[in-house]
């Protein structure tokens, strides 16, 4: 299967620290259909940069939606814990 759709999302955190742990959290997780779709991590300053690649349209909005829903989760931890 070819990965011809492709997305890139910058998301912007109050510095480069929260999202280096924003990325390292996302990271481990496994990508239930690799086969199907990749996603890689980095960042850049402030910024964690998700690229997706997948086979269809669907499939990336379905791995989006997953992420985004992860990254909420890292910031109420990160907001926890940082006060």
């Amino acid at each position: 299967m070819s990965l011809d759709y492709k997305l890139k999302i910058s998301i912007p955190f109050e510095n480069n620290n929260q999202a280096e742990i924003a990325g390292n959290s996302l990271r481990p997780d496994p990508i239930l259909k690799a086969d199907e779709m990749t996603v890689d991590f980095s960042t850049d300053n402030e910024k964690l940069i998700c690229y997706f690649q997948g086979v269809s349209d669907r499939v990336i909005r379905v791995a989006v939606s997953n992420v985004l829903d992860n990254i909420k989760t890292i910031i109420e931890c990160i907001e926890q814990f940082e006060g």
